[in-house]
């Protein structure tokens, strides 16, 4: 019901035999797709701040870990 924005009230307004005309049904369709839109926005912008911060605590780690056990490989290092 709530999920279907102004599509569900013309749906409601037909059943109750009123005249729904193109004004009503052109700005439901509308009102509908900002409000998809607007989700849809939010929901990228909350999943590239998670990836951010999974990248930076990654980073974090790995310079954690380089502290800790020290240079592995490289050049001029020996047995």
């Amino acid at each position: 019901m709530f999920n279907d924005g102004y599509t569900f009230t013309l749906e409601v307004m037909n059943d109750m035999q009123l005249q729904i005309g193109l004004h009503c049904k052109q700005f439901a369709d509308e009102y509908d797709k900002h409000r998809v839109d607007r989700q849809d926005r939010r929901t990228q912008s909350t999943s590239k701040e998670a990836r951010t911060t999974r990248k930076e605590e990654l980073a974090a780690k790995m310079d954690e870990f380089a502290e800790e056990e020290g240079l592995l490989y490289g050049p001029g290092i020996v047995d």
